[in-house]
């Protein structure tokens, strides 16, 4: 039995990362909802694509170089100048994306397209001081950081609103960028001097953290990747209405995306920092956010009409919702699991393990549509493949424990 003061322990730890994780999400949502309200259907579009654009950016680049901080050596000093060489070229990539992106959308300009690429790079660089936080398990100082960053951002563009008039996509990417200037020297004041000391770059270690660090990255797309695959088998099997319904059916069930995600950092860095039993803690997190998801699913499920019609304006099936859920709890179920595993440095296994996941979710889903399925059995089907990939972690994460 899972003792209620191990849970209230584990709670108050996991506090802090739920909460960075609603501050990061919540900031996202106001963004997306000004951008709504002042840009127009065409500008919107716009910034959504340029948003998946960072989103899918900053999982790379948190799967490469952030849990590297946290997995890895970090003060030897071959591993340091192999992250800072990755950490300038993922900077740079990102820069000439995020340029051609913008040149492509708005052919001719350069100003919005400057503006957008220095923003990918000031976050990136952000999260870099994000990360080492989690590495630390200075979570607390990781909500400051978040707070700082959603204050100035929000602070800047109703500044811009007052003096310079209607939104624009420049003046939303400027006031992100400036946001993130802002939460990088919060992180440089909290993050002590010895974790920035040395930073020469070099390409000594980058085979080694290579061999860690790609195989994150990939297994960390890996699950983006599988619902961006199975929005098209909708898409092209049903209709872009019923994506729609498919969304609004995740959106309800966003908060308990947002606890997982929160307690997935928390997890990754105690394992990696070795803090406690690798069993007990495992069995409690499992415990713990099988049992939120479930019970918050139910009650998110019991009122799935009345809280689509807030969130999106239409109603949502509930067997839809519960199917987000169970989608949500296997995740749950696995994810202490995966990160035990991760910790271990295994992330090649992790990533063939989920591939295999993916493969099975997206192949049951693309059967069922062609054969006249609904939209609602698109996320209990996803949900299959991660039923394997939970037993099949869990066997190795038992397996690989120290004595």
């Amino acid at each position: 039995m899972v003792s209620i003061r191990v849970v209230r322990g584990l709670l108050d730890k996991v506090g802090a990362p739920v909460l960075s994780q609603a501050v990061t999400a919540g900031t996202s949502l106001v963004l997306q909802v000004i951008a709504a309200r002042t840009l127009g259907l065409t500008g919107f579009g716009i910034f959504a694509l340029c948003l998946s654009l960072l989103v899918t950016a900053s999982a790379l680049y948190t799967g490469y170089i952030g849990d590297s901080l946290a997995v890895l050596d970090r003060q030897d000093r071959d591993t340091r100048a192999a992250l800072a060489c990755s950490a300038l070229i993922a900077w740079a990539l990102c820069f000439v994306a995020g340029l051609g992106t913008i040149l492509v959308l708005r052919q001719g300009d350069v100003g919005t397209a400057l503006v957008y690429g220095a923003m990918l790079v000031l976050w990136l660089g952000e999260e870099t001081f994000r990360r080492l936080l989690i590495a630390r398990l200075a979570f607390w100082r990781l909500v400051i950081n978040d707070l700082v960053y959603f204050a100035v951002t929000i602070l800047v563009l109703l500044g811009i609103s007052l003096v310079a008039g209607p939104m624009t996509l420049t003046a939303l990417f400027g006031a992100m960028a400036i946001g993130a200037v802002a939460a990088i020297g919060v992180g440089i004041a909290q993050v002590p001097r010895a974790e920035l000391g040395e930073l020469r770059p070099g390409l000594a270690g980058m085979r080694m953290v290579a061999s860690f660090a790609a195989w994150r990255a990939l297994q960390a797309s890996l699950r983006p990747a599988a619902l961006l695959a199975s929005r098209v088998f909708v898409t092209n099997l049903l209709s872009l209405a019923a994506v729609g319904v498919l969304e609004a059916g995740r959106l309800v069930v966003a908060p308990l995306q947002v606890i997982i995600n929160g307690a997935g950092s928390f997890l990754l860095a105690g394992f990696a920092a070795g803090e406690g039993s690798s069993r007990n803690l495992s069995r409690y997190a499992v415990a713990l956010l099988l049992g939120t998801t479930v019970v918050g699913g139910a009650g998110l499920a019991l009122f799935a009409g009345p809280l689509g019609e807030l969130m999106t304006g239409a109603g949502v099936e509930p067997a839809l919702v519960l199917g987000w859920v169970g989608y949500l709890a296997v995740w749950a179920a696995g994810l202490p699991y995966v990160t035990e595993v991760v910790a271990r440095r295994r992330s090649r296994t992790v990533f063939l393990v989920r591939l295999v996941d993916s493969v099975v979710g997206l192949c049951l889903v693309a059967i069922a549509l062609a054969l006249g399925a609904g939209v609602v059995a698109v996320p209990w089907l996803m949900s299959v493949g991660g039923i394997y990939s939970v037993l099949r972690l869990r066997r190795l994460a038992i397996r690989t424990r120290p004595a």
